[in-house]
């Protein structure tokens, strides 16, 4: 493994919305695509617990979760400070009304709870501020 991991790959965040995939990953996928598509990983894959079967897959800002030998989910963190695979590219500037405007041309539903809001459709969440600030996108 090297010292400083970097990722093989860089992709726009609407990329990844429009297609629900990262390079043709998605939920599903064979657990063998992971390392197929994306390269070696930050960190050896391990499982979430002890008694756990789901195991983690860490690619920067994305996390693989694997069951049974498939990808049950896609997290892709905009908070922490690992090394970004995905990007926002112009969603970087978005407000609340850029989310909103897209959540009503895609179908999808929001929900607001305790300063949260949550855009919930079609297999993916994307969890935003109050001031429409992204933290987190997962595929499931």
């Amino acid at each position: 493994m090297n010292d400083k991991w970097t990722p093989s790959i860089n992709l726009d965040l609407m990329d990844v919305i429009n297609t629900q995939s990262i390079k043709g990953v998605q939920v599903g996928s064979p657990e063998a695509f992971i390392f197929e598509i994306m390269g070696e990983a930050e960190l050896p894959a391990t499982r979430l617990s002890k008694k756990s079967k789901i195991i983690n897959h860490l690619y920067g800002n994305v996390n693989f979760l694997s069951e049974n030998g498939y990808v049950i989910a896609i997290n892709i963190d905009f908070h922490g400070n690992r090394e970004k695979m995905i990007t926002l590219g112009d969603i970087g500037s978005w407000g609340v009304n850029d989310w909103f405007e897209l959540s009503e041309l895609k179908g999808w539903s929001l929900n607001n709870l305790d300063g949260v809001m949550r855009i919930l459709g079609g297999g993916i969440v994307i969890e935003l501020s109050k001031e429409g600030e992204l933290s987190m996108v997962s595929l499931r």
